[in-house]
C-alpha cells in the first residue's frame, strides 16, 4: 500500500470522526430539548475526540507501515474499512443538507430579506433569497444529493455517486468561497469536496482505462482538413459575435445611476414630494451598460410598476439618445434626449415630443454594486 494512501485515509477518517460526532452527536443536542442539558458534557467530549482524531491523522501513518512492514496488519482490509467510513461520512453529511431543502430549513424563506435593497443585503442573504425564490430548484439540488449520498452508501456504485456529488459540491465551495458564506460552511464545502475528490482519485486507473477503452459507436465522416477549419470556425464566431457585442457598451461617462437634480415639464419645475402621486416626476434614471434604462420617480428603491423603462441608445454624433419606451398593451413609443456633457458626473437633457418638452439636470451617483 503507498504511503500516501495511508496518510490520506488517516487524515479523512480523523476529520469523520470529528464530523461524525459533531453531525450526530453535539449539534442534536443544541434541538432536543431532552438532550440539552447534556450539552456541556457533551461539549467536553469534544475536545478528547478531537485529541484522538488529531494524533491519529499525525501517527496513524506511521503506525499502519511500521506493522504493515511486520506483516501485522492487511492493508488492503483495513485501507477498505476506512474508505468506507469515508463514503459514510460523506453520505451523513450530504444527506444533511439534501433533506434541510426537502423540508425547508435551508433556503428558506425570509421576511426581512424580502423586505431589503438587494445590494444591502450579505453575500450569504443574497444566495439564500435567489435559491429561495424556487422551491422545485431547490428539491432538484436536494434529490441529487440525496441520490448520490445513497450510492456512496455501496461500494459498487461509490464511483457513480462521487461522480453526481463532486460538480454540486465543487459548484458550492465557489459559491460559499466568492459569496462570502460564513466560514463554517464553506470549510465543510471544502472538506467533502476534498473527501468526494479523494474517492475519484482511488478509482483513477479505471476511469483512465475506461476513456482509452470507450470509442464512438458512429461511423467517421472524413472531410480532411475542413473539419479542423470547421472547428476553428465555430470557436472564432462565438468569441467573434460575444466581443463585437461587448464593443457596443454604452460609454462610461454615460452609464451608470443619475440623481435628478431638476426637472422641469413643459415650464413647471417639479416639487419635492410630487414623485409621491405623479410616475413621471423621475427622481433617479438609470442606464445600463448594454442599452437598458430606467426613470424612477421613487428616490429610494425601484418600483416596477411606477417606473418607465425600455432601451436607449446613444448617438454619439447627433449628442443625444435614443429612447423605446415600453408600453404595456401598446406599441413601443419613441423619444430623444439632446444631452450636454456640462461637467465629470454631470448633464443636462432636453426631451421633445409632439405632446411634452421636458428639460433635466442630473448628477451621476457613486457605484454601489458588489463585485
Amino acid at each position: 500500500m503507498k504511503w500516501y494512501i495511508k496518510f490520506l485515509d488517516c487524515i479523512f477518517v480523523s476529520i469523520a470522526i470529528v464530523d461524525f460526532y459533531d453531525s450526530l452527536v453535539l449539534y442534536p443536542s443544541f434541538f432536543i430539548p431532552a438532550l440539552s442539558h447534556y450539552v456541556p458534557v457533551l461539549r467536553f467530549i469534544n475536545l478528547p475526540v478531537t485529541i484522538f482524531a488529531v494524533l491519529m491523522a499525525v501517527v496513524g501513518p506511521i503506525v499502519w507501515h511500521r506493522r504493515e512492514k511486520k506483516g501485522k496488519v492487511d492493508s488492503s482490509l483495513l485501507h477498505a474499512w476506512f474508505t468506507g467510513i469515508i463514503r459514510y461520512w460523506l453520505a451523513v453529511e450530504i444527506f444533511n443538507y439534501g433533506f434541510a431543502k426537502v423540508f425547508g430549513t435551508q433556503f428558506a424563506a425570509s421576511y426581512f430579506r424580502g423586505d431589503s435593497v438587494w445590494n444591502s443585503l450579505s453575500g450569504y442573504d443574497l444566495t439564500w433569497n435567489y435559491f429561495s425564490y424556487s422551491y422545485a430548484m431547490s428539491c432538484i439540488i436536494a434529490g441529487v444529493q440525496i441520490v448520490g449520498s445513497g450510492l456512496l452508501l455501496f461500494r459498487r456504485t461509490t464511483l457513480s455517486g462521487v461522480i453526481l456529488l463532486l460538480p454540486v459540491m465543487v459548484n458550492i465551495v465557489l459559491i460559499d468561497t466568492f459569496y462570502s458564506i460564513a466560514g463554517g460552511a464553506l470549510m465543510n464545502a471544502i472538506l467533502f469536496t476534498l473527501g468526494l475528490t479523494y474517492l475519484l482519485l482511488l478509482q483513477w486507473k479505471a476511469i483512465a482505462d475506461f476513456f482509452k477503452r470507450s470509442r464512438p459507436s458512429m461511423p467517421v465522416i472524413h472531410l480532411g482538413g475542413l473539419k479542423n477549419l470547421l472547428r476553428l470556425v465555430v470557436v472564432g464566431y462565438a468569441f467573434a459575435f460575444i466581443f463585437f457585442i461587448s464593443k457596443t457598451k454604452a460609454p462610461s461617462d454615460l452609464a451608470g445611476k443619475w440623481k435628478v437634480d431638476q426637472l422641469i415639464r413643459n415650464g413647471d419645475t417639479t416639487k419635492a414630494n410630487d414623485w409621491l402621486t405623479d410616475s413621471l416626476s423621475w427622481k433617479n434614471i438609470y442606464l445600463e451598460d448594454y442599452g437598458r434604462f430606467t426613470f424612477s420617480p421613487n428616490p429610494y428603491f425601484v418600483e416596477s410598476a411606477r417606473a418607465t423603462i425600455g432601451l436607449y441608445h446613444y448617438e454619439e454624433p447627433k449628442k443625444r439618445i435614443r429612447f423605446v419606451i415600453n408600453r404595456p398593451n401598446l406599441p413601443p413609443d419613441t423619444v430623444y434626449a439632446a444631452v450636454n456633457m456640462t461637467g465629470p458626473g454631470h448633464m443636462q437633457w432636453r426631451i421633445s415630443d409632439r405632446k411634452n418638452t421636458v428639460s433635466l439636470k442630473l448628477t451621476k451617483m457613486r457605484n454601489d454594486l458588489h463585485h
